[in-house]
């Protein structure tokens, strides 16, 4: 079977009329200004979201093993969009991980032209071949921006949020663990850098991973989730559930109180209200549900792996409190959620047909539903405020923790 490495970057063979190459020549430069629009319009160079996609696009290309001739391309491109970019002085800021995400990111916008345009140009028999590499390629980018969109149109739809409940619920752990985790990073200058590093490049980290899947089809080794199916199942279903309870963050309900200053909600306060435009994105907390399914599914390759995945889980949890982005109620959502996605995405056979394995999966699948829904319904009603604090928050929060992690255990057993 012909791979792309084996081919011209634009093969020959496309032409069939004479028409055809100023057509291509035109799909060319129409692409490449829909690119450069894109970087533009999304700020990648002052947007770590946005330039960590495209880093992961790059990442995913190298992987694909590409001839030196396409990366001379993709340099030269990648230089083209820069140039124009920052002598049209768009925006660029200096957050963190910005020395490699935002070279990356122009990087990632080369990889996705050239791969796109070699299966525009492919002759027939090796079109499939140049399709399912410009997927690859495109599709963090792709999940990226149309999450952006989603997320930034929603804003208008819910000007009322639920920040106050949210941080009400909080405190009945004894005091809002976002003001505790908060002064912890600013304490220590170093432990607040590595979490804004993983925070931002959680992009790059679904790549890398993508990669190793991408590695294991080539030689044939079974799957039994599909991370690629995986991260679409939960940005379409965590975008549809920020719409149950929206929610932005301790940061943009309290501005500079955060994290040195608690504030203090009582009697009408509680209650949902208007909150300046930022994105409804909290809760459930897709950044921990994102890196839970991404350790849940490459920890049991080997023990350094594991390690790392383990480690960047627990970063970003840090960093998600830490930098005032969510409530520790959106983390405790998000284990549920992760379980009723992964059991969706494992594969429907077990490898001995046992029908014990399709029971399972529907137990998980259920389960970490009814979880999810059962919070986002008392956040949104207010019965979570009826909770006793101390104890029981804190029980109902290892349940909640807990109970996902024993389903998702037996899915994985029962799976093969």
């Amino acid at each position: 079977m012909t791979t792309p490495s084996q081919t011209v970057v634009f093969p020959a063979s496309v032409k069939k009329h004479a028409w055809e190459t100023p057509y291509r020549w035109t799909q060319t430069a129409c692409l490449a200004l829909i690119l450069f629009i894109l970087a533009a319009a999304f700020r990648l160079g002052a947007s770590p979201y946005i330039a960590f996609a495209f880093t992961g696009a790059f990442i995913l290309h190298i992987v694909s093993q590409p001839t030196r001739r396409e990366l001379a391309i993709v340099a030269a491109c990648a230089a083209m969009f820069a140039a124009p970019y920052y002598l049209l002085h768009a925006e660029v800021t200096n957050f963190y991980g910005a020395a490699m995400g935002i070279p990356g990111g122009f990087l990632g916008l080369g990889s996705v032209l050239l791969t796109t345009l070699q299966w525009f140009w492919a002759p027939a028999e090796i079109k499939r071949v140049h399709f399912e590499r410009a997927r690859e390629v495109g599709l963090i980018p792709a999940l990226c921006l149309c999450s952006a969109v989603a997320v930034n149109l929603a804003i208008g739809l819910t000007p009322i949020t639920y920040d106050r409940i949210l941080y009400v619920f909080d405190t009945k752990f004894g005091g809002p663990p976002s003001w505790v985790i908060g002064r912890l990073l600013r304490a220590h200058p170093w432990l607040l850098q590595a979490c804004g590093y993983i925070y931002n490049s959680l992009p790059l980290g679904l790549a890398a991973c993508l990669a190793i899947q991408w590695r294991d089809r080539q030689i044939n080794t079974r799957i039994v989730v599909d991370l690629r199916w995986l991260s679409v199942a939960i940005g379409v279903v965590g975008f549809l559930l920020y719409q149950l309870s929206p929610a932005a963050g301790p940061i943009y309900l309290f501005g500079k109180d955060f994290p040195f200053h608690v504030p203090d909600l009582a009697g009408p306060a509680i209650q949902p209200a208007w909150l300046q435009p930022a994105a409804r994105n909290g809760m459930p907390s897709l950044h921990v549900g994102w890196t839970l399914l991404l350790f849940w599914n490459m920890r049991r390759r080997n023990w350094w792996m594991g390690a790392i995945a383990a480690t960047y889980l627990t970063l970003t949890a840090l960093a998600t409190l830490g930098f005032g982005e969510h409530y520790l109620a959106d983390l405790m959502v998000a284990p549920p959620l992760a379980l009723a996605i992964q059991a969706a995405c494992t594969r429907t056979q077990s490898p001995t047909g046992s029908p014990t394995f399709s029971k399972v999966r529907w137990v998980a699948m259920a389960s970490g539903a009814a979880i999810t829904l059962a919070w986002l319904i008392a956040f949104r009603t207010g019965a979570a405020l009826q909770i006793p604090e101390g104890a029981a928050t804190w029980s109902l929060a290892i349940v909640s923790l807990a109970l996902p992690a024993i389903a998702a255990w037996r899915l994985e057993r029962t799976a093969g």
